[in-house]
């Protein structure tokens, strides 16, 4: 009889295994590729988020650069120098016209306040932390018109503080005498002068 040789090595019909019918894949985990996946995915939103975060404080940052130029030219910068030149020339104005002063007062105040005995010959004028002194040497006939002089300065509300001194008998005959007294900074105002006129 003839030897039967296989001609193929499939086999003709399908292998069992003894357990139960099928091939068993066995999965094996192991913990640190878990871990690893983890991570790996944690970072990849992570980096995500941070570029959309970024993307929008960008965004965030032009609109207010936009509203910050809008508001800038609503304001107009031009304007405001020209108004802050206008305040500077107020400013100065003001300060001219409250320590100018007007000495012509002065001098109407004393022609309306010497009497017709007494006459200046010298006069003086100085103002020191805002106290206007005057002091003037004059010539009066008598000792009454002195005293009449000096009833008559100390009855007027702008001569403060009026003082006779250093009594001498002149060439003449009339009596030299030295006058000083303090003028209320009221009188010689510019400011007080330009605003009566209106």
């Amino acid at each position: 009889m003839e030897p039967k040789f296989q001609t193929s090595f499939i086999p003709k019909r399908p292998i069992n295994s003894p357990g139960g019918s099928g091939i068993d894949i066995i999965h094996n985990t192991n913990i640190f590729s878990v871990i690893a996946t983890v991570v790996f995915i944690v970072t990849i939103l992570t980096s995500g988020s941070l570029f959309l975060y970024k993307y929008s404080l960008t965004n965030q940052i032009k609109v207010a650069d936009q509203n910050i130029i809008t508001a800038r030219d609503a304001f107009e910068p031009e304007k405001i120098r020209e108004l802050i030149d206008a305040n500077t020339r107020i400013i100065s104005a003001r300060s001219l016209l409250e320590n100018h002063v007007v000495m012509s007062k002065i001098l109407i105040l004393m022609e309306s306040l010497t009497i017709k005995k007494m006459r200046f010959t010298e006069f003086n004028y100085t103002n020191k932390n805002n106290n206007p002194t005057i002091t003037i040497l004059g010539e009066i006939q008598t000792y009454n018109a002195l005293a009449e002089q000096q009833d008559v300065f100390l009855k007027n509300e702008f001569v403060k503080n009026p003082t006779f001194s250093n009594f001498n008998l002149g060439d003449n005959g009339y009596i030299l005498v030295n006058f000083s007294a303090n003028i209320d900074p009221g009188l010689i105002s510019y400011k007080k002068f330009v605003e009566s006129t209106f």
